[in-house]
């Protein structure tokens, strides 16, 4: 068969257009950062329509440093994305200077920039505010923003944008500005951003508290998911007093302490907060550095519940990693001001959380009184078996939603089946009920995301 009359030559322009579109974003999904230039080179035809379709070269992916080739192809991108919104995406292997080819490029399609993502090796870029000075400070239509180490965890900063409407209804997003030593987060334009993550953040890099509320001032609006990781921010002012900021949309708060992050709690008031993620970096496995001469202070966790009990009336779901002790009337108190929490997850916690769970009786409440009355899924690490056959029993008998999902370790699912006991015969009398049973490995001392499930 002649190869020029192969119906893929037949295709009219618009399909070869959009098939040009779907394969380019699946190459680039399985890491193929130039297919765009694969497509054009197939033959003349294919060329023309690659040339022509704008959409293909949309996401730029840079190498600095960069050879005159590297540069060239970018310049080349940018050029034939026509006047559409681009993605940046820059791997950086040395520190960086603003001067470079690659960065002099990006500040002038700064007001193309639909998504940035920077990626740099921890070993040769240990300090992210280096990498901050670098980056064009507004970008009017941006849409997400990444800065992390390649490896899979790791300090990062990385946030999500709504997008503006019409340029008048916000002012355009604006990184911090690069100070003489540090990043001066105070000059950051934070309005319109959705999702905020900042973990793992430097002695450089990391925000003031006082830098902190005006970042979530500015998008007190917009902001869902907030996440903190790693060392806290500490006062400018130790004199400063910090009344909390009203964040109506927040609803998913993620955080991982290696000092007190209690301070930081008290700066939210979420009144639709729908998860809350607290892990104790203490324990867990530590993904971040901790740089020479810092100074650890133990996380005030009684005071940190305390803050996020005025943000409990709507919580559906709590997850709780190797946290420290609690005095038990205040871990009362925080289960009694989460009225509407459907899942509960406790693992390698202090017994006072599950003793808090599996034995109520405290003066908050009476013994028959339900405690979660929402509850539906459980996880538990550790515990004693008959207290969980108690809790078990209570829940069946109690006017509260039925219990769909329990998830134990292996160790004590294999107890209560190795020989005959109470809690095996309950487990068996509530699988039939509906319940559905899966174990885990015991978290302990390994990252929370390697975790082991299979159903029982």
């Amino acid at each position: 068969m002649d190869p020029n009359t192969a119906a893929v030559h037949r295709l009219p322009h618009d399909i070869l257009h959009d098939l040009f579109v779907l394969c380019n974003a699946d190459a680039i999904d399985s890491g193929l950062g130039h297919f765009a230039v694969v497509l054009s080179h197939v033959c003349s035809a294919w060329r023309a329509s690659a040339l022509t379709t704008p959409e293909v070269w949309r996401r730029v992916y840079i190498v600095t440093p960069s050879s005159l080739q590297e540069v060239m192809r970018v310049r080349a991108y940018l050029e034939r994305s026509g006047a559409i919104t681009v993605e940046a995406h820059i791997r950086v292997k040395i520190t960086p200077s603003v001067h470079a080819p690659e960065f002099t490029l990006l500040a002038q399609h700064a007001h193309r920039i639909r998504r940035l993502s920077l990626l740099y090796s921890d070993v040769e870029l240990t300090r992210m505010h280096e990498l901050l000075g670098c980056v064009p400070v507004e970008m009017p239509v941006l849409e997400s923003f990444l800065l992390s180490t390649v490896e899979p965890k790791g300090p990062e900063i990385a946030l999500c944008l709504a997008p503006r409407r019409s340029r008048n209804d916000t002012p355009p997003f604006r990184l911090p500005r690069l100070g003489d030593s540090d990043v001066q987060w105070s000059s950051w334009a934070s309005t319109n951003i959705t999702d905020l993550r900042m973990n793992g953040l430097d002695r450089m890099a990391r925000p003031s508290m006082e830098s902190m509320r005006h970042i979530l001032t500015g998008c007190r609006s917009t902001l869902e998911t907030f996440e903190f990781c790693g060392l806290a921010p500490v006062y400018d002012d130790p004199n400063s007093i910090l009344a909390p900021v009203v964040l109506p949309l927040l609803q998913n708060l993620v955080f991982f302490f290696l000092d007190d992050l209690a301070p930081l709690a008290g700066l939210i008031c979420a009144p639709d907060l729908r998860s809350i993620s607290i892990s104790n970096g203490n324990r867990c496995v530590n993904p971040y550095p901790i740089e020479e001469g810092t100074e650890i202070v133990d996380c005030d966790m009684p005071r940190m519940l305390e803050h996020l009990s005025a943000s409990g009336a709507m919580l559906q779901q709590l997850f709780l990693y190797c946290v420290p002790p609690c005095p038990r009337n205040t871990v009362d108190r925080f289960y009694a001001a989460l009225p509407a929490l459907d899942t509960i997850m406790l693992f390698e916690t202090d017994a006072v959380f599950r003793d808090a769970l599996f034995l109520p009786e405290c003066t908050f409440r009476t013994p028959r009184e339900p405690i979660l009355p929402l509850l539906s899924e459980l996880a538990i690490t550790d515990t004693v078996a008959t207290d969980l056959g108690r809790f078990l029993l209570r829940h069946k008998t109690q006017p509260v939603a039925p219990l769909k999902s329990l998830t134990m370790t292996y160790g004590l699912y294999d107890a209560a089946y190795e020989a005959p006991s109470i809690l095996g015969y309950i487990l068996d009398m509530c699988i039939a009920g509906g319940l559905r049973v899966s174990c885990r490995q015991t978290p302990i001392r390994v990252p929370v995301n390697e975790e082991r499930e299979t159903e029982a």
